[in-house]
C-alpha cells in the first residue's frame, strides 16, 4: 500500500493492510476495521464510535489522536507501536498483547483492558477513570505520572514493573501479585490490596498504610 496522506474514511474496510503508509482523518461510525495490518506506518487522527478493531496487528507504528467510543478492540496484537493522546469510552480493548509500546497522555473512562497482556510497556501522564484491567499481565513495565481513579487490576500479575510519581486512588489491586516491583514516591489512598501477594516488591518513598484494605497480604511487613 503506498504513503497517503489524505483522508481515508470513504476506503473504511476489515482486512486492510498498510505498509510504510501515513494515514490521517480516519472517522468510522458503525464499522467493522478488523483484522487491518500496519507496519511501519503512521495514524494521524482516527475516531472510531460503535466500530469494531478486533484481530489487528501493528508492527513499529505510530498512532496520534486514536479514539474509541463504545467500541470493540479485541484480541490485538502490537509490537513497538506509540500512542499519543488515546482516547478510550466506554469500549472493551481486552484479550491484546502489547510489547515494547508507549503509550503518552491517555484519558480512558469506562474501558476494559481485561486479559491484557503488557511487556516491556511505559505508561505515562496517563488520566483513567473507572477502568478494569482484570487478569492482566505486566512484565517490565513502568508506569510514570499516571493519575488514576478506581481503576481496577484484580488477579493480574506485575514482574519487574515500576509505579513512579503515580497517584493510584482507589486503585483495586485485589489477589494481586507483584513480583521484583517498586512503588517510588507514589499516592495510595484508598487503594485495595486484599489478598495481594508481593515478592521483592518495595515502596521507596510511599506510604503503603495510605491503602484503605491490606487484609490477607503477603510478603509485606505493615
Amino acid at each position: 500500500m503506498p504513503s497517503s496522506d489524505n483522508p481515508m474514511s470513504d476506503r473504511l474496510d476489515s482486512g486492510q493492510i498498510y505498509i510504510n503508509s501515513i494515514l490521517g482523518d480516519i472517522q468510522a461510525h458503525r464499522k467493522d476495521l478488523s483484522g487491518w495490518h500496519l507496519c511501519g506506518s503512521r495514524i494521524d487522527s482516527m475516531a472510531l464510535t460503535e466500530s469494531r478493531f478486533n484481530y489487528c496487528r501493528a508492527e513499529k507504528s505510530q498512532w496520534n489522536k486514536l479514539s474509541f467510543d463504545h467500541c470493540l478492540c479485541e484480541h490485538g496484537m502490537y509490537a513497538d507501536c506509540e500512542y499519543e493522546h488515546l482516547l478510550a469510552h466506554n469500549s472493551f480493548l481486552t484479550n491484546s498483547h502489547f510489547i515494547r509500546c508507549r503509550l503518552n497522555q491517555t484519558v480512558s473512562e469506562l474501558n476494559s483492558f481485561g486479559l491484557c497482556v503488557f511487556e516491556n510497556s511505559v505508561f505515562s501522564d496517563s488520566r483513567m477513570s473507572e477502568v478494569s484491567f482484570i487478569g492482566s499481565v505486566w512484565r517490565d513495565c513502568e508506569f510514570h505520572k499516571e493519575n488514576y481513579n478506581f481503576v481496577r487490576f484484580p488477579s493480574s500479575v506485575f514482574i519487574n514493573t515500576r509505579f513512579v510519581n503515580c497517584t493510584l486512588r482507589k486503585a483495586i489491586f485485589r489477589a494481586a501479585t507483584f513480583i521484583d516491583c517498586r512503588f517510588e514516591a507514589c499516592r495510595l489512598h484508598e487503594a485495595v490490596f486484599h489478598n495481594a501477594a508481593f515478592t521483592n516488591t518495595i515502596f521507596p518513598d510511599t506510604d503503603i498504610r495510605q491503602a484503605a484494605n491490606l487484609d490477607g497480604v503477603k510478603g509485606l511487613e505493615i
